[in-house]
């Protein structure tokens, strides 16, 4: 692996969380053999600390948490603290996406050509998923919530690998998505690297 590849793998890499995902290890193999790569790594981890700790720091609006459980109902014991910290996390993520999907128009537009895959894993609201880490059954229904509002929606594999789920062009997919968050299934598509970002564009869903 060069420097280059190294570095398309590591644009998603948030830090310590995901010191112990496989798609990860070689190209954190290759930043402690490469100076420049660690030094860029080091660069990168602290612009998003430094982005994450300025949102974490914005205050919610009052009412919101209310106004979000009662929209949707949260399945754990009210805990008002809890539910505020949850209500935050979820304007503080889509802030997250918004300046990713931003940065990413100003980038160069490398398309690796398309190759059909068959992948079986997780649906993920990637808002969450990269601003908190969270996913599984215990965040289905606000994973649920995010995609139906038009929010990215992803697939984790069994490996730890990550992809961006799209529709064929001019269609959205995320009505569809929605009804499957946290749920595991196998999607048909086909697969491309923008920026060094997996992508599927979904031909077809299993339901496992």
């Amino acid at each position: 692996m060069n420097t280059s590849e190294a570095k398309g793998k590591l644009l998603l890499y948030r830090g310590s969380i995901d010191d112990a995902e496989p798609e990860f290890q070689e190209a954190l193999e290759q930043a402690r053999r490469d100076p420049e790569l660690a030094e860029w790594l080091r660069e990168q981890a602290s612009c998003y600390d430094a982005i994450r700790a300025k949102l974490r720091a914005i205050e919610p609006p009052l009412g919101l948490a209310e106004k979000i459980v009662r929209r949707r109902p949260i399945p754990f014991p009210l805990d008002w603290s809890r539910i505020g910290q949850l209500a935050a996390a979820i304007i503080i993520s889509a802030t997250i996406t918004a300046l990713v999907m931003k940065l990413s128009e100003g980038r160069h537009r490398l398309v690796v050509s398309a190759q059909e895959i068959l992948v079986t894993g997780e649906v993920l609201d990637m808002t969450c998923y990269i601003a908190s880490n969270l996913s599984g059954p215990e965040h289905a229904v606000c994973a649920r919530e995010c995609i139906r509002r038009g929010l990215p929606a992803g697939l984790k594999t069994g490996n730890g690998k990550v992809y961006l789920l799209t529709g064929q062009p001019g269609q959205t997919v995320n009505a569809q998505l929605a009804e499957l968050a946290a749920k595991i299934v196998t999607i048909k598509g086909k697969e491309t690297r923008r920026d060094g970002f997996a992508q599927l564009q979904i031909e077809e869903i299993q339901k496992l």
